[in-house]
């Protein structure tokens, strides 16, 4: 997709290092100025200290909100809220999920399977890194299938992990691979 408007949502352990990647591939001329795209990054939660050792934040950016903080680092459109309603993905070519929350993706992928939108769904869990795209074999009934019990707002590290002071860097790597996409 050369032009089009994207939305990513979550600029948490994923989002924030996705968006990251794609304003470095842009300030490296590989986007243009994002490659006529219009990239909006959404999310209603702020940054927190616990975020500094695995998100793409610094200490000044403790109690922003995170797409406030993406579209002050790079440029990118904030929406500071959730997206919680079909109606919120209007005017979007392609929809980036970059948060591990069913409610979200359920609406992203019966969205994308009405409107015949395009999505990258980027998932990481620790070590453990999983993309799915818009695909002719990825029906609707398959893409509803990879997604776990309900979870409302996990992190890409694994709790006894992160509470073991061991960060893992899969959101970093799952968010390389989504910006190659």
């Amino acid at each position: 997709m050369r032009n089009g408007n994207i939305l990513i949502v979550g600029a948490g352990g994923i989002g924030s290092w996705l968006c990251y990647y794609l304003h470095n591939l842009a300030q490296n001329n590989q986007l243009g100025k994002h490659g006529g795209m219009n990239i909006s990054v959404a999310d209603g939660d702020t940054v927190e200290d616990k975020n500094l050792s695995y998100q793409k934040f610094g200490i000044e950016d403790i109690t922003d909100n995170k797409a406030m903080v993406m579209q002050s680092l790079y440029g990118f459109e904030a929406i500071p809220k959730l997206i919680t309603q079909s109606e919120q993905f209007k005017n979007f070519d392609l929809i980036i999920s970059c948060v591990d929350n069913t409610s979200f993706r359920r609406l992203m992928f019966l969205h994308c399977e009405k409107t015949n939108t395009h999505f990258i769904d980027l998932r990481s869990e620790g070590t453990t890194v999983m993309a799915l795209t818009k695909h002719p074999k990825n029906d609707i009934e398959s893409l509803l299938a990879t997604i776990p019990e309900e979870i409302e707002n996990a992190s890409c590290q694994r709790a006894f992990e992160f509470q073991g002071g061991l960060i893992q860097q899969g959101n970093k790597i799952i968010a390389g691979i989504g910006s190659q996409f």
